[in-house]
Order: C-alpha cells, then sequence, then structure tokens
C-alpha cells in the first residue's frame, strides 16, 4: 500500500512538472455535516453528524489565465448518519435482532474520486472566485453501526452497506494568492446521493447519504 501511495504521488509530481504552469496541486481538509436520506414509510431520517475529508486535489486548466479546469482528485470521506425505523416487529440487522424501533448510526469511510468543472473569476484583490459542478465515484472501505438499544456498539456492518456510491457535488467559494504559485482555497460544497447506500437487507428502500462540506485547502 505505501508503494502504491508512493507510485501515485510520483506520477502526480510529474504531471506537474509536465505540465508546467497548467496543473495545481492542492491538499484539503474538508470538515462536514452529513445526513441521511431514505423513502421508505417505515424508515425515517435521524439526527446529522460531522465528518471530514482529506486527500489531494488536483487542477488541471485548459487555458493560460487558469479560468477553466477539471478539478479531481482522491480522498478519504468519512460520513454517514443516523436512520429511525418504525417496523411493525423486530427485524434482523448485521445478524443481529434489533428492536423495531431502532435507531442505527452508520459510521462509513469511503476512498473518493471527484470529477468536476471549475470556473474562476479574473483576480480581484489577489483573490479569484470559482464555482464547480461534477460528480464523486466512492469505494466503501469502512462501516460500522451503533444502535441507540446498544445491541451494536461500533459492530462491522458491511454485510449492510452497498461496496459503491455517487454523489453530484455543487460548490463556491475563492482562492486567495499568497505569493507565487501558492495560495489558500476555501469553499463550501454541497454533495448530493444519487445511489442507494444499504444493501435494503430487512427493508426496501433507497437510502442516500448528502453532506454539507466546508472545503479549506493549500495549492502549491
Amino acid at each position: 500500500m505505501k508503494r502504491l501511495i508512493l507510485f501515485g504521488i510520483l506520477i502526480v509530481a510529474g504531471l506537474k512538472v509536465s505540465s508546467q504552469n497548467h496543473f495545481r496541486l492542492s491538499f484539503a481538509v474538508d470538515p462536514s455535516i452529513n445526513w441521511m436520506r431514505t423513502g421508505n414509510s417505515s424508515m425515517s431520517n435521524g439526527k446529522s453528524t460531522l465528518g471530514y475529508d482529506f486527500g489531494l486535489n488536483s487542477d488541471y486548466y485548459f487555458s493560460e489565465d487558469e479560468r477553466y479546469s477539471i478539478s479531481s482528485g482522491v480522498q478519504i470521506t468519512n460520513t454517514g448518519g443516523e436512520i429511525s425505523y418504525r417496523a411493525v416487529s423486530p427485524f434482523k440487522f448485521s445478524e443481529v435482532t434489533l428492536p423495531a424501533q431502532a435507531k442505527i448510526k452508520y459510521q462509513l469511510r469511503y476512498i473518493e474520486i471527484p470529477v468536476n468543472i471549475k470556473l474562476k473569476t479574473d483576480d480581484f484583490n489577489g483573490a479569484k472566485y470559482w464555482g464547480m459542478l461534477g460528480f464523486s465515484g466512492m469505494v466503501n472501505i469502512l462501516a460500522k453501526g451503533t444502535s441507540n438499544d446498544g445491541t451494536l456498539n461500533k459492530a462491522n456492518i458491511n454485510d449492510e452497506v452497498n461496496l459503491l456510491n455517487l454523489a453530484m457535488n455543487v460548490g463556491v467559494g475563492f482562492d486567495y494568492n499568497l505569493g507565487g504559485s501558492n495560495s489558500i482555497t476555501a469553499g463550501l460544497i454541497f454533495q448530493n446521493g444519487l445511489l442507494d447506500v444499504t444493501t435494503d437487507n430487512a427493508f426496501t428502500d433507497k437510502t442516500i447519504i448528502n453532506a454539507l462540506k466546508l472545503k479549506i485547502g493549500l495549492v502549491f
């Protein structure tokens, strides 16, 4: 795994050198508020949860003035939410039996690869404002659940969570120049889930995850 990460970093660094000023790398940390939504009348949305993302992002620009770019990268995304169940009887969940009115808090971790179109304004007193629109593909690497009755306590619930997820990204923000090619980037991103994140073992539903993220990063 370490060799794979190092290989990826070397490839990205090589691309940066070869593309000169038309390629920008950034390291970002994104605190987030996350919530789950379900379309089943036997389930309802519970409390939102806090999460965070971190990883490397890249912007490949189409023009010398760096106003239009494709933004991508690789990041680790920690998300989740809570679902309240209103079943008529106890039900099976991840090989245990839960009461009919159980609440389950999901703690999920994904490897996320976003692909966004980003548009930037001209420079205004050292700042360039941007808007972006795109999608994120995700692969689940961790799934834990906690139930309100104590039956589950950060237990492994991989069999209740789908491996793949897809979300749409919409965001606005700005880059503030620090001198040279370095700048600070900050923005708000709304992420709307598109795929069912649950496997529907006990209920037929579509449960998605939405998130509001505060992006904070350093552009190199």
